[in-house]
């Protein structure tokens, strides 16, 4: 899992359609996500204490992919860089790849801060406001990456996709009915 898909992932700890809806209740849920996306060393570094940072890093964010004005995530951007000190590093990967990252020098929640804002911003630089972006299924309110060839994504997942088409047809069938029910 990179780390823009980490940064969906905190921000979905909140689940309208879930019971309950905040799932980040403590920070074991969020350890688990990070050992199923194999940062397991990050996941260990998380401590008890963190709870309350990882729910403000995820208010935070949240705008970020609500926003429809470049100039204004530019400058919530900036923030988030400027509060979470993501210093941007260069390394090589072993199949000679070069990627950004935040400086490698901090640990559990400074580390997993830093890396999701670089990331968020990196995909700021790269792709603009347009591909991130809230579930327009009600009443879910997930965020995520539109990563479609067009840009076109609207829904988080196909659950929201197939809720909402199942919804509009049997809206059509009823229309269509001679008795309207």
């Amino acid at each position: 899992m990179n780390d823009l898909d980490l940064g969906v992932e905190l921000i979905n700890t909140v689940y309208l359609l879930a019971d309950p809806p905040d799932r980040l209740t403590n920070t074991e849920h969020f350890r688990t996500v990070l050992r199923h996306g194999g940062e397991s060393r990050l996941a260990a570094e998380l401590a008890d204490t963190d709870l309350d940072r990882l729910r403000t890093l995820r208010e935070q964010l949240r705008p970020l992919f609500e926003c429809e004005d470049q100039a204004r995530a530019t400058a919530l951007a900036n923030a988030l860089l400027t509060r979470y000190a993501a210093v941007p590093r260069l390394s090589q990967d072993g199949d000679g790849s070069i990627r950004v990252h935040p400086d490698g020098c901090s640990r559990g929640f400074d580390a997993l801060a830093a890396r999701i804002v670089a990331a968020v911003a990196a995909h700021l630089v790269l792709h603009g406001i347009l591909r991130l972006g809230v579930c327009a299924a009600t009443p879910c309110d997930c965020v995520f990456v539109d990563r479609t060839r067009p840009g076109t994504r609207k829904y988080c997942c196909d659950g929201c996709n197939d809720r909402v088409a199942a919804s509009a047809h049997y809206r059509r069938r009823r229309t269509n009915s001679p008795t309207g029910k």
